[in-house]
């Protein structure tokens, strides 16, 4: 008998790749609001008309600007296999409101997701007992940090999402991007390297030796990854403490639900190798 995790599993990828991009989607669309802290979060639950109750994907949004109207023909196929959906207006942009601080945004996004399983388990359509997420890019370190925190999600979809760090999937776009603009690959991850390096730095000699390279190198300063250089008397060294070095496997790696992953691999902004390796 196959195990139940993995039928779980075998079930959601069968959901994905026969989905017909022009089958005809008959849905219900209610405008939905809720208060997460200081942000007012305003966005969109699709259910299928039939009357029973309906399991729930709630769709979570990379980095940027992220409206409720993104990945339509992902909510399609999401529909036509008889699940709900939900995605909101990222705070500053369409409905919601608010502004994410720099120093704890994966936290604070994480945080709504987890007033949205709250509030949307109470609708009278929705069955709580299947609730799941699934999310592109920078939700996957977002989806992790809410699941730490609660058992109402119950199932994992995580497309071109990171299996590291912000600092080692930022270094990895930098090296992919000075390729795409000519930069040879060899210098490219010499360039990967001192980003690495600018923050693990223990002294403003060894940052400098770092950063200045890459504010050099004018394919990069174009790029803006390093647009500045701090003087001496403003530096300091990063904090293990900071989002940059949050590693989401150290919470996949305890989680029990299913999880299923997805990664292109042409990518140039997640490391699909590395990625498809921790996951």
């Amino acid at each position: 008998m196959m195990p139940k995790n993995l039928l779980l599993i075998v079930s959601y990828l069968i959901l994905f790749l026969s989905c017909s991009p022009n089958a005809e989607v008959t849905c219900h669309t209610e405008t939905i609001s809720f208060q997460s802290g200081n942000f007012k979060i305003a966005g969109e639950l699709k259910i299928p008309t039939s009357k029973a109750k309906h399991p729930l994907v709630i769709m979570v949004h990379g980095d940027g600007p992220a409206y409720r109207s993104y990945f339509s023909k992902v909510k399609e196929c999401i529909l036509n296999a008889g699940y709900a959906t939900l995605m909101w207006d990222k705070p500053g942009f369409g409905g919601s409101t608010g502004k994410f601080s720099k120093e704890k945004r994966l936290h604070e996004r994480a945080a709504i997701l987890l007033d949205a399983v709250k509030f949307i388990s109470r609708h009278p359509a929705i069955d709580s007992t299947r609730i799941g997420v699934w999310g592109i890019s920078q939700a996957g370190y977002v989806m992790p940090l809410a699941i730490k925190h609660t058992d109402d999600i119950k199932f994992m979809i995580a497309v071109g999402c990171p299996g590291t760090n912000g600092i080692n999937q930022t270094a990895y776009l930098i090296r992919k991007q000075l390729i795409e603009e000519g930069l040879p690959e060899d210098e490219a991850r010499i360039m990967e390297t001192h980003f690495k390096k600018i923050y693990t730095a223990k002294s403003f000699e060894e940052y400098i030796s770092h950063a200045r390279p890459l504010y050099d190198n004018p394919i990069q300063r174009k790029l803006g990854f390093v647009s500045a250089l701090w003087d001496e008397s403003n530096w300091k060294p990063h904090s293990p403490d900071e989002e940059s070095f949050f590693d989401p496997m150290e919470i996949v790696q305890t989680m029990t639900i299913p999880v299923l992953v997805f990664f292109g691999e042409k990518d140039t902004q997640v490391d699909p190798v590395q990625g498809a390796e921790a996951y």
